[in-house]
């Protein structure tokens, strides 16, 4: 894999002086094309011993002037929260890894550095991620929170405008992901923490043999009155442990191919005492801001397509996941 990106500094568990001058980095990074096979291997050999509670062998893979600054609390969090987000999740394949390269120019020493991002998403699909910063089979950064290297807690300003209506079509789709939560039912849909998930490109899509129920549900979107509309960024906070469906497409038709990722979400059933927001709607999404809410008790065929759709048996497509 090959990759290139501009960064201008490194977050480590210290902080580290890249040095000067910057433009002789610049003009390296713009004429190298990295391989990060090896780097790659040394992020996951570091992820090997927080999952085996290995701190020693963890501390071995850092300079000594990072272990010498760098406190108990520091490593400690390090290892729990590393070992809460692989328990609970899958480990990565590596086409998910984000990985981009920084070259550090001091004193006339070159030193290349990867960086790279694990997600580790768990029963809830919301993702945990470990980045490690790797150089020459040693580490010099590692922290474990809700995002990957390079992106801020920040709202986007930008929003997509809202459409007057949808024209999704079954045939413009390009990239599709399921994913269903038992919640509270615990019933037979989920694995063993209540959850399945089926995803892929058009291909594997058309193996599902779900286009009739997608078609549908597409075409009762299209003619259905929107009921609201407004810009969201964050998903709502889930009040209870409520049994839900969530679809995600990528498509090539315009406008969907320049908005992002097309999504419904919807609440097929609440937990007892614990009313969800919005749980009266069909909540969509064309985009990561510009939402549309459809009342449910007016959408009762979209409803039905919608659990029709759930409680289908993916057979050997669905994704398993192990304790």
């Amino acid at each position: 894999m090959k990759y290139r990106y501009l960064i201008f500094s490194l977050f480590l568990i210290t902080t580290l002086s890249c040095g000067n001058p910057y433009s002789r980095a610049i003009n390296e990074l713009k004429n190298t094309e990295f391989k990060n096979d090896s780097e790659l291997l040394t992020a996951k050999k570091a992820i090997g011993f927080i999952k085996e509670n290995q701190l020693d062998s963890l501390k071995s893979m850092f300079p000594e002037k990072i272990i010498a600054t760098a406190t108990d609390s520091i490593w400690r969090d390090i290892m729990e929260k590393g070992q809460k987000a692989i328990s609970e999740s899958k480990f990565p394949s590596d086409s998910l890894v984000q990985i981009s390269n920084t070259i550090n120019i001091l004193e006339d020493k070159k030193q290349i550095f990867a960086k790279l991002s694990f997600p580790f998403t768990d029963e809830k699909d919301s993702s945990q991620f470990i980045n490690i910063i790797t150089s020459e089979n040693q580490l010099y950064g590692l922290n474990v929170g809700d995002y990957p290297f390079g992106r801020r807690i920040i709202e986007p300003e930008h929003s997509e405008p809202h459409l007057s209506y949808h024209n999704i079509v079954y045939d413009s789709i390009n990239w599709f992901r399921i994913w269903y939560g038992s919640g509270f039912k615990k019933n037979d849909f989920g694995d063993s923490y209540g959850y399945y998930a089926v995803s892929g490109d058009k291909e594997k899509l058309d193996k599902l043999e779900i286009r009739p129920i997608l078609t549908e549900i597409f075409e009762l979107i299209n003619s259905a009155k929107i009921d609201s509309t407004d810009f969201n960024y964050l998903r709502p906070k889930r009040n209870g442990d409520s049994e839900y469906i969530y679809l995600r497409f990528k498509m090539l038709n315009e406008p969907y191919k320049d908005f992002g990722e097309f999504t419904i979400y919807y609440i097929l059933e609440e937990e007892n005492g614990k009313p969800e927001e919005l749980s009266d709607f069909i909540t969509i999404k064309h985009s990561k801001k510009s939402r549309y809410l459809y009342n449910k008790s007016n959408n009762l065929k979209l409803v039905e397509k919608l659990k029709e759709l759930t409680y289908k048996d993916y057979g050997r497509h669905q994704e398993t996941r192990w304790h």
